[in-house]
């Protein structure tokens, strides 16, 4: 359109921008945007609230401030939408002092705060602990003729995170009175508080007290319900809520099963904590590392490395890598170490990033006797090292300030013709940088940038502090 110099209007102009941001093409949508504030379009508040909107949604408050401030320049003066974003956006970075500012603004012209509005301020003052503000707006939205189901859970979840449980239930059957809808939010805020305050029984009783509501419980509900069961040693129940739960179509998650292998763990009963690991891979559910810290805490701590070795069903070398990095992260050597002989005894085959997250433990660990012997037996073993585990050895050498070893490890990774990616170039640059060696800083620089790639956001800091 533009190239056959027909200039689109306004309609058309917010059509197209509103299109590539709700579709996730910011960059052209932004151009767009320019590109209309440069042909001396006069856009509406409209136009600039889907712009905010779209820089909103995507956590960009600089932006969202930016384009408020751009229609005010033009005498334009903005609607209720346009605070709500900037309310939200402020809000959600913790400015609240400043939303509320910007909330007297809505006030002070005489517009209407939307729903959104109260919701962002209130949930605010409840994150704070401010729960008399929060309560002032509620009550100022029931005023004004808000219907504010949502937001009284809000509150009701605020109570309960400050202990304030039977003002919450108060609250709760005060709304509801008045025509307000509970949510599964709010039966989950109530049982969590209760399960705070360890009163089980009276947990389990708005447990109960949800069906009267039609409200059924959700992932979240039984996960509450499984956990605090299993801390009472109530294991036999947790373990029915468990079943229930997927007899009821609800399949729970990663936090589910791990919550209940943890009861069995802290009960010392890991027998029923590996038939759990076991359902849940049966399950098609992908164990997390809080998963694997779990088993590995339950099984070592009681010596079952060979329960181990059968509850992952004769493991690949993904679980293993899993298992040995989980070891490292923790600091564990010696139990990554014994995994790692368990592979090389048994099988299958360490990988390249086995060895990887080995050496970058022992880097972390200052061991670097080790560090060379196993990287010279993954070379023994015929195992080729790819981009990343040369990235690992140049970023040990550099933080034990080996220049030479690291600067050796880059071009050997040029040799074995592994093309270094951004990592590798930034890792290196930085350390030159941080050591004084400007002009290896600068030569490797170049050869980054004839290479094509551009630095990271962490490497432009770097370039502007010591280079440019």
């Amino acid at each position: 359109m533009i190239e056959r110099n027909v200039l689109p209007d306004l309609i058309m102009y917010a059509i197209l921008i509103d299109g590539y941001f709700k579709s996730g093409r910011l960059d052209e949508g932004e151009k767009l945007f320019s590109l209309a504030l440069d042909q001396g379009i006069k856009l509406d508040v409209v136009v600039f609230s889907l712009v905010m909107d779209a820089y909103g949604k995507v956590g960009d408050l600089g932006r969202v401030v930016q384009v408020y401030k751009r229609p005010l320049e033009e005498g334009l003066s903005p609607n209720v939408v346009s605070y709500s974003i900037l309310i939200n956006g402020l809000y959600g970075s913790g400015r609240m002092l400043e939303a509320c500012g910007v909330f007297g603004q809505i006030i002070k012209r005489g517009l209407e705060p939307s729903l959104i509005t109260y919701s962002s301020l209130i949930d605010g003052f409840c994150k704070l602990g401010n729960l008399r503000d929060g309560f002032h707006l509620f009550d100022d939205m029931i005023e004004k003729g808000h219907q504010p189901d949502v937001v009284f859970s809000v509150l009701i979840n605020g109570l309960c995170k400050e202990g304030m449980v039977t003002s919450a239930l108060r609250f709760f059957f005060n709304s509801v009175s008045r025509g307000l809808k509970p949510n599964i939010f709010t039966f989950n805020s109530l049982m969590d508080g209760y399960f705070r305050l360890k009163q089980l029984r009276n947990a389990v009783k708005v447990y109960t007290l949800m069906g009267m509501y039609n409200i059924k419980p959700d992932m979240v509900t039984y996960t509450l319900l499984i956990r605090d069961t299993s801390k009472q040693g109530e294991l036999n129940a947790a373990l029915l809520i468990f079943f229930q739960m997927l007899m009821r179509g609800v399949p729970g998650d990663a936090i589910t099963y791990c919550t209940l292998m943890d009861g069995f763990c802290k009960h010392k009963n890991p027998n029923a904590g590996l038939q759990i690991f076991k359902l849940m891979q049966k399950n098609g559910l992908v164990p997390d590392i809080a998963v694997y810290n779990v088993l590995l805490n339950m099984l070592f701590k009681e010596c079952h490395l060979e329960g181990m070795t059968s509850a992952l069903f004769g493991p690949n070398s993904v679980t293993f890598t899993i298992l040995i990095d989980a070891f490292c992260k923790e600091g564990r050597m010696d139990d990554a170490m014994l995994m790692f002989s368990k592979m090389l005894e048994k099988g299958p085959e360490p990988n390249v990033v086995t060895y990887s997250c080995l050496i970058d433990g022992y880097f972390k660990s200052h061991e670097m006797r080790t560090v060379t012997e196993l990287h010279e037996k993954m070379l023994e073993n015929k195992i080729c090292p790819n981009i990343v585990s040369c990235s690992v050895l140049i970023d040990g050498f550099c933080k034990q300030g080996l220049m030479l070893e690291a600067s050796l490890a880059f071009h050997c990774a040029l040799d074995r013709n592994l093309l270094p990616d951004v990592v590798a170039f930034s890792i290196l640059i930085r350390a030159y940088c941080k050591v004084g060696r400007l002009v290896e800083a600068k030569l490797l620089c170049e050869q980054m940038f004839m290479n094509g790639i551009m630095p990271d956001d962490l490497l432009e800091r770097t370039l502007v502090e010591y280079i440019v």
